[in-house]
């Protein structure tokens, strides 16, 4: 059982949070415990490139992982982000000698740093995260060792891309049914059809320069907000008025005659 990161990493821009939701993290364990037998002292992690171009580490066989991945972060610096950024193999044989990364480099020796190699997870030439291995004793890599790691990130390559495409399917049923939601709420209020709601509602996206999704969860929340605040009260013609100023009568533009 690995140690957990901290919950500020596990929330960062809910990035983290949405990997683990595609189910990632389970399969990600016997990928650290293989890839940990590969040097002595050996620390391993495994981070991810958010949408937003910073990174997550999703998860690590120990603190220091968390501790030097972080550090490298906030640097915006460091052999780790290389490979990801640059989507190929880093390996730091000796990082006391390093002069690659100074502020990095001297403050991960200081942690106890000897020696690196990042590995990029990569899919169909696209990088999604990187594999680290950092070592505590001076470990060098050789064919086998370099090979063996490539292997492993490969199979983290798989489990981040099968993670990714069931939290993408998971936002699109998402958004599908708040969508559904808001042509229903359009077209009981102005006694449209389904189409004629549809479009109108797309209408109301593109008046607005916000995507149809935006626009449907925003009426739902109205709807709802409007709801909690006149339940159990009566004027249910007050009500139906005011969602009614949200949401605007079709006119000759909106696909209504």
């Amino acid at each position: 059982m690995h140690p957990r990161p901290p919950e500020d990493l596990l929330a960062l821009d809910g990035s983290a949070s949405a990997w683990c939701g595609g189910g990632a993290l389970p399969m990600l364990g016997p990928i650290l415990d293989a890839t940990e037998q590969l040097a002595p002292g050996g620390h391993v992690g495994i981070c991810v490139v958010n949408s937003d171009d910073t990174y997550t580490t999703l998860d690590g066989t120990d603190a220091l992982v968390f501790v030097l991945d972080d550090l490298q972060y906030v640097l915006d610096e460091g052999p780790g982000i290389t490979a990801m950024r640059e989507g190929r193999t880093v390996i730091v044989g000796d990082a006391e000698s390093e002069h690659r990364w100074p502020r990095f480099m001297s403050l991960a020796a200081a942690l106890g740093l000897r020696s690196h190699l990042g590995v990029p997870i990569s899919v169909e030439g696209r990088t999604l995260g990187g594999l680290n291995l950092y070592s505590t004793v001076h470990a060098s890599v050789d064919a086998r060792r370099l090979a063996h790691a490539k292997l492993m990130a490969a199979r983290a390559a798989t489990a981040l891309a099968q993670a990714h495409r069931e939290n993408d399917l998971l936002q699109s049923l998402q958004s599908s049914r708040t969508i559904g939601k808001a042509i229903g709420l359009v077209m009981e209020q102005l006694n449209l059809d389904d189409h004629e709601a549809f479009v109108h509602l797309t209408t109301l996206s593109q008046r607005s320069n916000v995507t149809l999704r935006e626009t449907a969860a925003h009426l739902v929340k109205q709807s709802n907000d409007l709801r909690h605040m006149t339940k159990g009260h009566t004027g249910g013609d007050k009500k139906r008025a005011t969602v009614l100023t949200l949401v605007p009568r079709p006119g000759p533009t909106d696909g209504r005659e």
